[in-house]
């Protein structure tokens, strides 16, 4: 059995990440954060990016507020955000590569599949569309749309609900560890996205995900790491 059909036999739906996954975004928000805090005149801890990885935009902005001490309204700081990051990801930022193939090759054998991103609306429906993703997916949740970002498995869980698929038959694709184990404590399968801003976790991506990928390349050249899942 090749890997694509190993990925996806008794699959009913394929649920990604966007940044990271099917983008190559992770390392400009470092720059926009640095940029942001520095209007209030705030300096960057160094384990900024650690400590907001996974979880959703409107918790990194309570995060903002309550910890940074940023005395804004969250809709004002998506905004924010929006605008710094909007040229990064409409110009700058590619796509990752073959991920565009991988989701055609899905789409053609008739399965569904869903966004479940922690970033906002604006900059996923951005990226979605510019890298020409966009019409091969029914579902698309934010970090807009959710209270508790991941590890919590909510987004994952709600993506399945609208797609009418049950849990268990869905198949996940993430580059940090707290989405394969918002994939896994839904009930998913899980597979991990090599990328090099998350490559320090390699190990704990592999300790939790069932599958592991460096490229999208590695699905089509059947090197596809099959993972002993622990419990």
């Amino acid at each position: 059995m090749n890997h694509a059909d190993m990925l996806l036999e008794g699959t009913e739906a394929v649920l990604f990440d966007i940044d990271g996954t099917l983008i190559d975004s992770m390392g400009v928000w470092e720059d926009i954060d640095r940029t942001y805090l520095k209007r209030y005149g705030k300096d960057m801890q160094p384990d900024l990016q650690k400590i907001l990885s996974g979880i959703s935009i409107r918790e990194t902005a309570d995060y903002f507020r309550n910890i940074l001490g940023i005395d804004e309204p969250p809709e004002k700081m998506l905004h924010d955000w929006n605008e710094l990051a909007y040229q990064e990801y409409h110009d700058i930022i590619r796509a990752k590569p073959d991920a565009l193939r991988w989701v055609a090759d899905i789409d053609s054998r008739g399965i569904d599949m869903a966004v479940g991103t922690s970033n906002t609306r604006a900059l996923a429906e951005t990226a979605l569309n510019v890298h020409k993703f966009r019409p091969f997916f029914k579902v698309i949740l934010t970090g807009e749309d959710v209270k508790r970002g991941k590890p919590d498995p909510f987004i994952y869980l709600e993506c399945a609900r609208r797609l009418g698929k049950d849990p268990s038959k869905c198949l996940v694709f993430e580059d940090i560890s707290s989405g394969i184990i918002a994939g896994r404590r839904a009930g998913m399968k899980t597979c991990a996205v090599w990328d090099a801003y998350s490559e320090y976790e390699d190990d704990e991506k592999r300790k939790y995900a069932d599958y592991y990928i460096h490229s999208f390349a590695d699905i089509f050249n059947n090197k596809v790491e099959v993972l002993c899942r622990r419990s």
